[in-house]
């Protein structure tokens, strides 16, 4: 993740959808066509998806290419606006962000989001709070912390709530597991299995529930805990089965250690936002890091 976003990859990104050749943007960036090229590569490899359809003299960008285009360019027209006030004299020292986050959010995304905004913006001070997503939404409309980064919950509707990305819940075995050997669920075992889930007050355990009556299924968890990181290592150590979103395992799914296996059809979907109180203008700063979550997010979290 510490090459997830670069300013100079997002420019060279923008130029190249705006111009269409590799030649007219390299002019316009003042750099050579090489140059440009390989920051273009860079960055489709951070990104893990083609941004252009290549041709001998234009390029055209792809359904990808043309999703991301809009948000490069509001991350870009925010960190100018930011630079520019700065430039005008205004003092950020004094400036501080409270940002909340759930303990996927701490673990996961806020590092890679701390980091980049840190190179915009190196003297906003910034405070994490973690907590749930409900006691997020309680601390926002309190007036405790100015943003959350969290699943969506009910508790979430009297706020505002910039979507980042979904993520999907499926079975997590280790390989060794019968339903790993075989490649499939076998729904008369489900109940039997020992389950390592999230904690009971949890949204991430109310939508499993759901879930499971939904199917007319009831599992019993022989571990509760409430990190989403201990549950997968627990998983790999093969204490028992695990219910979680496939990109919080995607290293260890990778390497083999462990295995995914579909929960079923419409399984339990989290909807990931940054939040805030309604009715307030977001600073500057704000904006800018709610544009790097977004990016963040969309990035990270793959169904």
């Amino acid at each position: 993740m510490a090459d997830l976003i670069d300013t100079r990859h997002l420019q060279v990104f923008v130029a190249l959808a705006d111009a269409g050749a590799m030649r007219k943007a390299a002019q316009n960036l003042f750099l050579t066509p090489s140059a440009v090229s390989h920051a273009l590569k860079a960055f489709e490899g951070v990104l893990g998806y083609v941004l252009f359809d290549r041709t001998t003299r234009t390029l055209e960008l792809t359904h990808e290419g043309r999703c991301f285009l809009p948000e490069a360019k509001r991350l870009l027209e925010g960190l100018e606006s930011f630079r520019g006030l700065v430039r005008e004299g205004g003092d950020w020292r004094k400036a501080r962000l409270r940002i909340g986050a759930s303990p996927t959010a701490c673990q996961y995304l806020i590092p890679a989001v701390i980091r980049e905004f840190k190179e915009s913006c190196p003297q906003v001070s910034i405070q994490i709070t973690q907590g749930s997503s409900g006691q997020l939404a309680d601390d926002i409309a309190e007036g405790r912390i100015d943003l959350g980064l969290s699943p969506r919950t009910p508790e979430h509707r009297n706020l505002e709530a910039v979507e980042i990305a979904a993520d999907e819940m499926v079975y997590i075995v280790h390989p060794m597991h019968e339903w790993a050997k075989s490649g499939r669920v076998n729904r008369a075992s489900i109940p039997k299995q020992r389950y390592v889930l999230a904690e009971n007050r949890s949204l991430t355990k109310s939508l499993i529930d759901q879930f499971m009556r939904r199917e007319n299924l009831s599992i019993e968890p022989f571990i509760q805990i409430g990190s989403e990181e201990v549950i997968k290592e627990l998983v790999r150590l093969d204490i028992g089965v695990g219910i979680l979103p496939r990109w919080i395992a995607s290293e260890e799914l990778d390497k083999g250690l462990l295995v995914a296996l579909p929960l079923g059809k419409k399984p339990p979907r989290r909807e990931w936002v940054i939040s805030y109180r309604s009715n307030r203008s977001l600073s500057l700063p704000e904006t800018l890091f709610i544009g790097i979550c977004r990016l963040v997010g969309a990035n990270r979290i793959v169904v």
